[in-house]
This record gives C-alpha cells, structure tokens and sequence, in this order.
C-alpha cells in the first residue's frame, strides 16, 4: 500500500486541466468542497496516484454535481450535502471491488469501471471502460473507454442529448431541491411499456437513491 504522500508525488498531476476543462462546461456544473482529511483517505483507499482523474477527483472534490445535480459524480465526499466519498459508495472496507461505482443519476443510473473480468460479470466492454446501467432497459451499456473520456464527456455537454428522452418539464427545478442521496422513482417504472409508450403520464416522487437502485437491481433479476 502507497502513503498518500507517495500518490500525492505526481509531477504531473491531473487536477488542474480536470478543473479547467469542468470550468468551461456548456452545462451547469458544480464542485464540491472537500476535507482534505476526507480526500486523502479516498485517495489512499484507491490507491492511485494524482496523475489519474480518479485520484484527482478523490483528493480535490467532495464530488462533481453536473446539470443542478442531475448527475452526481464521486470524488472525496461531501457528509454536509449527503455525498458519500468513492471509498464509502463502493464499501473498500472489504478491499477493492470487482468494478467501481463512479457517478450516479437521479433516475437509478450507475455509471461504472469495469474491472479485470467485465464478462464474467455479465458486463460489455474492456476492463477499464466505462458502462452504464440504464433504469429504462436495466441492462448494462457500453458507454466509454474511460474515466478520464467519461469526465471529458460530461464537460462537453454529453448529458443533454443523452437524457433527452428521459427528461420532463421542471426536471432541473425538482432537481436542485434533492439532497444528494436522493433520486426519483417513476411509476409506471422506466422500463415497462407503458412508461415508453405514455411518457407524460409517468408519476415521480422522491426516495432514497439505495431504495431506488435496489428495485432496478431485482427488477433487472427478475427479468
């Protein structure tokens, strides 16, 4: 295991262009604060260096909110607004996860790394990719070859023709008035035809984010 002050020793350190890049966003984007207490210990859970977006990410957020929170993307944590850090959502207490959780939406979206064995775990892609399991079809995307291309993503706007179709009037509204640990469950749910067909009558209310993935974790069982 690294010390922090060996992952912290990165002549070129990721943060800075990570930063002006989500300066620069055509869409709202929020950083969050973060303990530097807090942001080393995510660091030293990682156990990767400031040279990577992930370990930039850990040590100088509390998180990145894009799109008034819409999408929630992990960094060190923010316990004030109900962010949890990437050590804590992905539980490296046990050790180091088959794939890691990196950001969440606000309709049960999961966007994770693959690990070393995506097939083994039903996943698509290579080991380092980016997938996203979708609330509307509760299977598994391939969405992009990393967590650097996945932050550039975000900072060019990706979100706005990505959600397009999951989005209603008031969205961003309902939105800021979340705390971060919250989301909006759909009924009829996403994935059901008559949520496809009917759209505008599809009924939200707020829950739990962990309430919500729970439901979409054995509705996707189910299947």
């Amino acid at each position: 295991m690294r010390t922090v002050s060996e992952l912290t020793e990165a002549d070129d350190p990721a943060w800075p262009e990570i930063h002006q890049e989500l300066a620069s966003a055509p869409v709202p984007i929020k950083i969050l604060p973060v303990h530097p207490a807090n942001g080393a210990r995510n660091l030293y859970a990682l156990q990767v260096s400031t040279r990577s977006a992930l370990g930039a990410l850990a040590l100088h957020t509390g998180g990145v909110l894009v799109d008034h929170g819409w999408l929630r993307v992990f960094g060190g944590g923010d316990p004030a607004r109900r962010m949890p850090g990437l050590a804590e959502v992905n539980d490296m207490t046990a050790g180091y996860p088959p794939t890691l959780l990196v950001g969440v939406d606000v309709i049960g979206g999961r966007f994770e790394i693959n690990g070393a064995d995506p097939a083994a775990l039903g996943r698509p892609g290579s080991p380092g990719d980016i997938c996203y399991f979708a609330p509307d079809t509760l299977e598994w995307e391939e969405h992009l070859d990393g967590h650097s291309s996945w932050l550039s993503w975000l900072a060019t706007g990706g979100t706005t023709s990505f959600y397009e179709d999951l989005r209603w009037s008031g969205w961003a509204e309902q939105t800021r008035n979340l705390w971060l640990d919250q989301g909006f469950s759909s009924y009829p749910p996403l994935f059901t035809q008559e949520a496809q067909n009917n759209p505008v009558a599809i009924s939200r209310k707020v829950v739990p984010l962990a309430e919500l993935h729970g439901f979409l974790a054995n509705s996707a069982g189910s299947r």
